[in-house]
């Protein structure tokens, strides 16, 4: 017969998983709000940080060519 300490403590470890499961799915959630806006930014070779970086690494390039 199962104890009533044995059932609490199959009801807390139920609720641990729930916890890292729900902890996961935050993370990702963080993830794809930064790729998202990472593309926003960096999509665009012709005004803002993307033509900022395409320029630094056309110089680089060049530099290391000649």
């Amino acid at each position: 017969m199962v104890n009533e300490q044995k059932v609490i403590e199959m009801i807390k470890t139920k609720q641990v998983k729930k916890q890292k499961g729900a902890s996961m799915i935050e993370y990702a959630l963080v993830v794809a709000a930064v790729v998202a806006v990472a593309a926003l930014f960096f999509k665009d070779e012709t005004v803002g940080i993307g033509k900022a970086i395409n320029d630094k690494l056309t110089t680089v390039s060049t530099n290391i060519a000649s």
